[in-house]
């Protein structure tokens, strides 16, 4: 039950750190809603223009603060047994890509096994990660490919090319001084999209993370993200998805909800690692 649980995990987390810049676009597959139906009252910009605005501007934004909490049951069953987990996640997060930097505190309660507390600084240099109040220093040979990935995660002019694709099939409203992009998904494109983020990422080279999303059957994804109309920078954005799947006998169902809000744009300036940190760790 543990190794799934942390196996799918992984695999959520690495398509969150891709979107976070355009987490908005995570749903663009829903094949089946015509494309007359975009919104009922239309905005004054389209779906296409505003994926077009959101690209231009996380690519120009040089760092910004996060919160997510994610919430997760998964339930594992095999012939008469079935076992269920609940996996409850909060994280805050400073990220940097001019110089590239990176600081993340992690809170992960599962019954049984209590809670886990993780913060860790990531630069291009160094990997240091804090773990029941000790810091270590990752191994050299560790730091470049985790690196590549979290550098890679903002690089989003690709990834909003495949969600252009789909922009018809998404609704844009308006809110206030937000724009505000939903989208309810279903069938076989999600799982598409979910392995070119991944690939995309840097994570879906591990050859387990492959394996994985091969075998997901993701039944439904529903998102809701908000950008600020005058800077079409990120605001917050709800993903809910139901998914299913099988190995070794075992049928593996997750829901999971995750929400997150962006602040601090241009605000959070060059990460560095404190001297304490260098001097306490391992």
């Amino acid at each position: 039950m543990k190794k799934w649980t942390l196996a799918l995990l992984g695999a959520i987390l690495a398509l969150g750190i891709t979107a976070c810049g355009d987490k908005g676009a995570t749903g663009a597959t829903n094949a089946e809603k015509p494309a007359d139906t975009q919104t009922e009252n239309a905005p004054a910009v389209s779906a296409d223009e505003l994926l077009t605005k959101m690209a231009e501007a996380s690519q120009k934004m040089k760092n910004f603060a996060m919160d997510a909490t994610i919430n997760q049951n998964i339930t594992v069953a095999q012939g008469d047994q079935k076992q269920e987990q609940k996996v409850d996640i909060s994280m805050k997060a400073d990220f940097s890509k001019e110089p590239f930097g990176m600081y993340q505190e992690m809170k992960m309660s599962m019954p049984g096994q209590g809670e886990q507390d993780i913060k860790q600084y990531i630069s291009k240099e160094a990997i240091y990660t804090q773990v029941d109040g000790e810091w270590v220093k990752l191994p050299d040979e560790m730091i470049g490919d985790m690196v590549k990935q979290m550098e890679e995660s903002a690089k989003i002019e690709a990834q909003m090319e495949q969600f252009k694709s789909f922009s018809k099939d998404m609704k844009v409203a308006e809110e206030g001084d937000k724009y505000v992009l939903t989208a309810d998904l279903s069938g076989d494109g999600i799982k598409e999209l979910a392995k070119n983020l991944m690939n995309q990422s840097g994570s879906g080279e591990d050859a387990q993370t492959q394996a994985l999303i091969e075998q997901m059957d993701i039944k439904n994804v529903k998102v809701t993200y908000a950008v600020n109309k005058e800077s079409f920078l990120p605001l917050q954005s709800d993903v809910d998805m139901t998914m299913e799947m099988e190995q070794d006998g075992q049928k593996i169902s997750m829901d999971m909800v995750m929400k997150s809000s962006f602040s601090k744009h241009d605000e959070v300036g060059e990460i560095k690692v404190p001297q304490e940190v260098l001097d306490s760790a391992q």
